[in-house]
């Protein structure tokens, strides 16, 4: 009963009928399959070379061996940033001053290269996580590379942004002086003299790019994290 109610129920006399429109129908799908493979397949030189022409921002991991809770910094900080950047269509490179890559509990960031091997020719802009390294009572070190590379950085007229602990990189670089910045607070130290607090949310005065609270310090603090605005505002930037 069922072999003859199919056949009628699509319009055909015969079993022999409906077994050549089944065939014709699979003969139909494999071949709209394959047209859809010869699509795919001459998308992906246009996709493979949009991804390796994707401009290119660095992030980087000062030494974090110190830090609060260098985990939860990986995580919150550095991924969410990374995150929001791959999103809006940036290749993000991560460097560290030896290259190493950064592990703390279940989490790894692999780096990719040592600061050194950086050239500010080679990004579109710059980027600093906190990473949650106390800065007192002594201020926190900040290697010569990268006061020199966020140096090179302005100079080039490429956007540079900072979070917390590492706007001591951009004052001791000089870059702050006349600027209004971001901080957890008014810091009355030496190398923030000639720069304006302005507050603890995201600031952008110019090329430098600053955020008060990093997700360290919202969370102790119970209150905003800097991280999503400072990424957003650093991309802004980059679109310019």
């Amino acid at each position: 009963m069922v072999h003859r109610i199919i056949p009628i129920y699509l319009g055909l006399k015969t079993i022999q009928d409906c077994s050549a429109a089944i065939f014709q129908m699979r003969r139909g799908m494999k071949r709209l399959l394959i047209a859809m493979i010869l699509v795919a397949i001459g998308l992906c030189p246009s996709i493979l070379s949009y991804a390796q022409n994707a401009p290119t921002v660095l992030l980087f991991m000062r030494n974090a061996q110190s830090s609060d809770d260098l985990e939860y910094m990986l995580k919150k900080e550095v991924g969410v940033m990374k995150d929001i950047l791959e999103k809006s269509g940036y290749k993000v490179v991560i460097a560290t001053l030896d290259g190493k890559s950064f592990t703390a509990g279940s989490t790894t960031v692999k780096a990719d290269i040592k600061l050194a091997q950086a050239k500010v020719a080679d990004y579109a802009g710059f980027i600093l996580p906190c990473l949650a390294v106390p800065s007192y009572p002594a201020p926190p070190e900040v290697s010569p590379e990268a006061i020199a590379l966020v140096n090179e950085a302005i100079s080039a007229g490429k956007p540079v942004a900072a979070q917390t602990g590492s706007l001591w990189t951009l004052a001791k670089a000089g870059l702050l002086k006349g600027k209004k910045y971001a901080y957890a607070f008014e810091e009355k130290s030496p190398y923030f003299a000639g720069a304006a607090f302005a507050g603890t949310g995201v600031v952008r005065d110019g090329l430098v790019i600053t955020s008060g609270f990093c997700p360290f310090m919202a969370l102790k603090m119970k209150t905003n994290d800097g991280t999503e605005p400072l990424t957003l505002a650093f991309v802004a930037a980059l679109k310019e």
